[in-house]
C-alpha cells in the first residue's frame, strides 16, 4: 500500500502530461470581429506558401484552434476574413507545442510558449524602431528646410541600420530552427553580403541548399538575365479605390517611374519603404513617379499599410498574393522588387535600394 501511494503523485503528473493540450487561444480587444472567420495558416517547407489548415469563428471576442503534436517550430500565420477596421490581419505566431496567447488589438502579442515569447521581444523590438521610423517621415514630409530634411533622413538611415540588425542578431540566435531560417529569408534583403554568408554557413544543410536558390534566382535577376535594357510590361490593376489603373498611365508622362512590388506583410518591404518615401518627397516635382504594386490579398492590410508608411503614390493590385498576374509578366521571385523606367518605356536599372535609389535619381533628374 506504501509503494502505492508513493507511486499517486508520479502517476498524476505522467496523467497531467498525457492529457495537456496543444491550442492557440485568441483574445480581441472588443468585439468588432464577432462572426468573422479566423484562419490558421502553416506551411509545409520554406519553399511552400501559406496554406490554411483549419478556421473558425469570432465569438464573444474570442477564438480557440487544437493544435496538432509538433516536432519542432515553426512559423504560421492567423488571417482574419474581412477584419475590423484597426484590427491586423495577417498574425505570425510559431507554431509549437503548448497553450499559446494571442491577444489582438492595434497590433497582437504572442505568449505562453518558450518561441512565442522570444519572438514577441524580437517584434517589440522591431515595432520600437516603426513607431520612429513613422515620426521621422511625418517630419521629413513636413519640412521645408533642406538641411533640416537631411538632418531627419540622417537619423531615418541610422533607424534603418538598427533595425537590420535587431534581424541579424534574432537570425543568428535561431538560425538552427525553423523560425530563424524562416526570418533569414525574410530579411536577408536587407542584410549584407558578408551577413548572408556567415548566416548561411551557420544553417543546416538544406538551408544551405534553399538560400543557395534564392541568391541564384536574385543574381539572374540583376545580371543579365533581368529586365535591364528591356521594354516596360505593361499591366492593368485595381487601385485601392478600386479604379482600374495602368502602368501605361504613368509611363511616358513622367520622366521616370519606379515599379515598386511590395507587400504590407513583407519585413524587408516594411524596412525599404522610408528610403522610398524619402526619394518621393524629394524628386515628384522633378518628373519623378513610383507605382506600387502590391502582393498582399486583404484589402484591409493593404489600404491599412498605405496610410500607415505615408505612400502617397499610385498604387495597385488584384490582391492574388504570389499568384498575382501584375507580377508574372516580371517573374518576381522576391520583394521588395523595383524597376525603373525611363520616358520611352525602357527598363534602365532593378532593385534599387537604400542611398541607390537616391544616388540614381540625382544622376538622372539633374
Amino acid at each position: 500500500m506504501k509503494k502505492l501511494l508513493y507511486l499517486l503523485p508520479v502517476i498524476a503528473l505522467l496523467l497531467a502530461s498525457c492529457t495537456k493540450q496543444n491550442e492557440l487561444n485568441g483574445t480581441f480587444a472588443n468585439k468588432s470581429n464577432d462572426g468573422k472567420m479566423v484562419y490558421l495558416l502553416s506551411m509545409k517547407s520554406l519553399k511552400d506558401n501559406f496554406e490554411p489548415i483549419d478556421s473558425v469563428i469570432v465569438h464573444d471576442g474570442k477564438f480557440k484552434f487544437k493544435l496538432k503534436e509538433t516536432t519542432e517550430p515553426s512559423v504560421g500565420y492567423i488571417v482574419v476574413k474581412e477584419a475590423a477596421e484597426g484590427t491586423p490581419n495577417g498574425i505570425p505566431f510559431v507554431y509549437e507545442n503548448g497553450t499559446i496567447e494571442v491577444a489582438i488589438d492595434s497590433v497582437a502579442k504572442t505568449s505562453g510558449t518558450p518561441m512565442n515569447d522570444k519572438c514577441q521581444v524580437f517584434f517589440n523590438k522591431l515595432s520600437d524602431v516603426v513607431k520612429q521610423l513613422d515620426a521621422l517621415d511625418l517630419k521629413i514630409y513636413q519640412a521645408t528646410d533642406d538641411v533640416v530634411r537631411q538632418g531627419y533622413m540622417s537619423q531615418m538611415d541610422a533607424l534603418n541600420k538598427q533595425m537590420g540588425t535587431i534581424g541579424y542578431d534574432f537570425v543568428k540566435e535561431n538560425i538552427k530552427n525553423k523560425v530563424g531560417e524562416f526570418y533569414f529569408i525574410s530579411f536577408m534583403g536587407v542584410f549584407s553580403d558578408e551577413q548572408v554568408k556567415e548566416l548561411q554557413a551557420l544553417s543546416s544543410p538544406e538551408h544551405q541548399k534553399l538560400i543557395e536558390e534564392i541568391l541564384s534566382m536574385k543574381q539572374a535577376q540583376n545580371g543579365g538575365g533581368g529586365f535591364v535594357g528591356k521594354k516596360y510590361i505593361d499591366v492593368k490593376g485595381d487601385s485601392p479605390a478600386g479604379k482600374k489603373i495602368a502602368l501605361s498611365d504613368y509611363v511616358g508622362k513622367n520622366k521616370l517611374v519606379l515599379v515598386d512590388f511590395w507587400a504590407s506583410w513583407c519585413g524587408p518591404c516594411v524596412q525599404e519603404m522610408p528610403n522610398v518615401v524619402k526619394a518621393y518627397a524629394a524628386y515628384k516635382s522633378k518628373g519623378f513617379e513610383i507605382v506600387g504594386i502590391s502582393l498582399d490579398e486583404d484589402k484591409a492590410a493593404w489600404t491599412a499599410a498605405l496610410t500607415k508608411m505615408n505612400m502617397t503614390w499610385p498604387q495597385m493590385s488584384d490582391l492574388k498574393g504570389w499568384g498575382s498576374e501584375l507580377s508574372a509578366p516580371y517573374h518576381v521571385q522576391g520583394i521588395p522588387f523595383t524597376l525603373l523606367i525611363d520616358q520611352d518605356g525602357n527598363i534602365i536599372a532593378e532593385n534599387l535600394r537604400g542611398d541607390q535609389l537616391e544616388q540614381k535619381l540625382a544622376e538622372l533628374l539633374k
